[in-house]
């Protein structure tokens, strides 16, 4: 892939905006986006002017394919890119074990690849990446619920860097067969709300469906306040199967997934793709460490109530060049 993108926030040279090249996500770039060549050339130009005059920001990626996860995801409203942009870069470092040093190299993470836990499965008719969690599978006694996150982290950068996935957005499977009571209790309820907070503020992934299948009873409590964790917009996109076979009957994604479920694909095979795409991105996913942001100077994105303090701030400043 290509070389691995700079931080610097005053670069010499910015990198233009370029369609994406497959039609199928040009048309859904221009219906669900409203994504125009001029539009997105103006909102790169003033995401890049807003980075530059950000003093809490010190190191960016101001790469287009970069900042465009940021614009689509916001539908190309200025004032709120910008915020999820300034989020996700505080994120970073207000959660480190999570979120730094995504070194794909490491021995734990070629085990987590072989033990299933999750797989890219490929993009449906729609265009949208396909990802299976199989619960069961993570051995808890060798990895922790750092270990899971940091593991979907590296997978979902990954993703994050096809223009087809930010265009498109994702559908996640999430299959606990077979979980136990020990498994659910490993995460906290602080770990599970930072982390839903993460994806429903800071994450610039739009998620189109998540399919749960097979939650046991005992877990039914946790799954009702992950459910209140989770943004509105979010809660209309789940749905729940009672088992695996409800799922796998009334989808239209069976020919993506494994044949132990029925499908068309070999687990082998998805294993060492999904090996070869973070071995291809390693260089690119241990960069990200290099942006930096003075998390104390920004730290009323994180509380909701804060909105005034928000507004008249850096991001509050830049209301008025809202392309929205």
């Amino acid at each position: 892939m290509a070389g691995v993108p700079q931080v610097d926030k005053y670069p010499t040279k910015y990198d233009p905006y370029r369609p994406v090249d497959y039609s199928l996500h040009r048309q859904i770039a221009l219906d669900d986006l409203r994504e125009e060549p001029v539009i997105a050339e103006q909102a790169l130009q003033l995401l890049r002017e807003w980075i530059t005059k950000n003093t809490a920001i010190h190191a960016c990626r101001t790469d287009a394919r970069f900042l465009l996860r940021f614009l689509r995801v916001r539908k190309f409203a200025h004032v709120a890119s910008c915020e999820t942009l300034e989020r996700n870069l505080a994120m970073r470092q207000r959660f480190p074990e999570w979120f730094r040093h995504l070194d794909t190299s490491e021995p734990w993470v070629q085990e987590m690849i072989d033990s299933e836990f999750m797989l890219p499965l490929g993009r449906d008719d729609m265009g949208r990446s396909v990802i299976l969690c199989q619960w069961a599978n993570v051995d808890i006694k060798r990895f922790t619920v750092a270990h899971q996150i940091r593991f979907m982290q590296m997978i979902l950068e990954c993703l994050f860097e096809d223009e087809r996935t930010q265009i498109a957005g994702t559908v996640a499977i999430s299959d606990h067969s077979n979980i136990s009571m020990k498994s659910i209790a490993q995460w906290s309820l602080t770990d599970i709300k930072n982390y839903i907070d993460c994806v429903n503020k800071s994450f610039p992934v739009r998620v189109r469906e998540v399919h749960v299948a097979n939650m046991p009873m005992f877990a039914s409590t946790v799954g009702e306040w992950i459910m209140s964790c989770c943004s509105e917009k979010l809660r209309s996109r789940l749905k729940c199967y009672g088992s695996v076979e409800a799922f796998v009957s009334t989808t239209n994604l069976k020919a993506l997934l494994p044949k132990e479920y029925g499908g068309k694909q070999d687990v082998s095979e998805l294993k060492r793709e999904l090996r070869q795409m973070l071995d291809q991105h390693r260089e690119v996913l241990l960069a990200l460490d290099d942006m930096k942001i003075d998390e104390k100077r920004c730290g009323s994105i994180w509380n909701q109530n804060q909105r005034t303090d928000l507004e008249s701030g850096a991001i509050g400043s830049f209301r008025k060049l809202n392309v929205d």
